[in-house]
């Protein structure tokens, strides 16, 4: 089993009968995700506070001993902590994630509170293709599309393309093509029906590719309806060009609110920028799909800094073998999280495919423009806490 120290890099040992206030110096009044443990190393409670020192004071020094609503007396039980620091929601919570995982395997998953990352499948060549919402990002055929804001707007995402390229909704009438019965969305004109054989299957695969592809980057087709529209509107068919333009309308929601991140799995790479410990500092975290790893503390811009970080990207860094369990899920899930977060605390995150010295350097000012982490000294500013059962 990978010990906790790989993760929370600090160790303390608490002697119940010793000088409290002396052992309170040992350690900093700074933000970190932090493990109580006894005397054997069990973890007892894990937590992600601002204050280290103040949220032990409190713990472990009788600050919670009043009263019948006591749960535990952590004076009595720990004797070990183990801590490390962090400088930025992004890297609490990715922290507090990994220890949660490994001290609380069998419960971590419906504690932690993190919501998972939503996609949309589609695989084009099946035999009866159709886009489906999912938390599942196993490696399988087809295309994975995302991430999405939350489950509602996945399954919107999928009602958007079943609407605008003419879908099947009914997939148990779809299977039984051709030799299913069509139902009324044929009689509008809103589906080619191969259930009943009106259409091919192939026909239709290839309006299902169409669909995938508006999802993740939709110009082409807007770009397609446009000259479409003028050409209509030349004809003087201005009936049917409102018709058109109102289609590459509603395409242009994709792309847009809960789907501005969507794009296919494989291009789920970022480099996040995030505060650093001291005031000039910005971190640089590079994601791939299921994998986070920290590169480099940035004290000022390097020259040409992009260079060194697509070097770094060229590695094996983040195959697709890292989606084989579902830790790789689970960090894509804390990634979406603070990617659809409009909290000015987030860091910046730039897609690794459009990432040049200008936006790099940007996104580090960006970084050092935003709130500062606050260490009070008079709360330790609880944001997570997981308890042993």
């Amino acid at each position: 089993m990978q010990p906790i120290t790989s993760i929370l890099d600090r160790e303390l040992s608490f002697d119940p009968n010793g000088d409290l206030d002396a052992f309170l110096k040992t350690t900093p009044a700074k933000w970190v995700v932090y493990l109580l443990a006894d005397e054997h190393g069990a973890p007892v409670q894990l937590l992600c506070v601002k204050n280290l020192r103040y949220s032990l004071k409190r713990r472990l020094g009788g600050e919670e001993d009043a009263g019948p609503s006591r749960r535990v007396d952590y004076r009595q039980i720990v004797r070990r902590i183990y801590y490390k620091r962090v400088d930025s929601a992004f890297e609490a919570d990715l922290l507090y994630y990994e220890a949660a995982r490994l001290c609380f395997p069998q419960t971590y998953q419906g504690m932690v509170g993190f919501r998972p990352a939503w996609f949309v499948h589609v695989d084009p060549a099946a035999t009866f293709p159709r886009f489906v919402k999912t938390i599942d990002l196993s490696p399988r055929a087809g295309r994975l599309i995302g991430p999405i804001e939350d489950k509602h707007s996945a399954q919107a995402m999928v009602e958007q393309a079943e609407d605008l390229f003419d879908l099947c909704r009914y997939y148990n009438v779809l299977v039984e093509a051709p030799h299913g019965r069509a139902c009324a969305y044929k009689e509008m004109g809103k589906c080619p029906a191969p259930c009943d054989g009106s259409s091919t299957m192939e026909a239709y695969r290839a309006a299902i590719t169409r669909a995938a592809d508006a999802a993740v980057e939709p110009g082409r087709e807007i770009e397609r309806d446009t000259v479409r529209m003028k050409q209509a509107a030349g004809e003087l068919k201005f009936e049917l060009a409102g018709r058109i333009k109102a289609h590459a309308d509603a395409l242009a929601k994709f792309g847009k609110g809960p789907f501005r991140h969507a794009r296919g799995i494989d291009d789920f790479r970022y480099i996040a920028l995030q505060r650093g410990p001291n005031r000039g500092d910005v971190k640089v975290f590079l994601i791939t799909p299921g994998r986070i790893e920290l590169a480099m503390c940035l004290i000022d811009v390097p020259e040409k800094s992009t260079a060194i970080l697509r070097e770094l990207l060229a590695t094996d860094f983040g195959t697709a073998a890292a989606l084989d369990d579902a830790s790789g899920a689970e960090r894509m899930g804390v990634v979406s999280h603070h990617l659809f977060s409009a909290k000015a605390t987030q860091g910046v995150f730039l897609p690794t495919a459009a990432v040049d010295d200008k936006s790099f350097t940007k996104a580090y000012r960006d970084v050092l423009k935003q709130k500062v982490a606050d260490d009070s000294e008079e709360d330790e500013g609880v944001m997570k806490e997981l308890q042993a059962m």
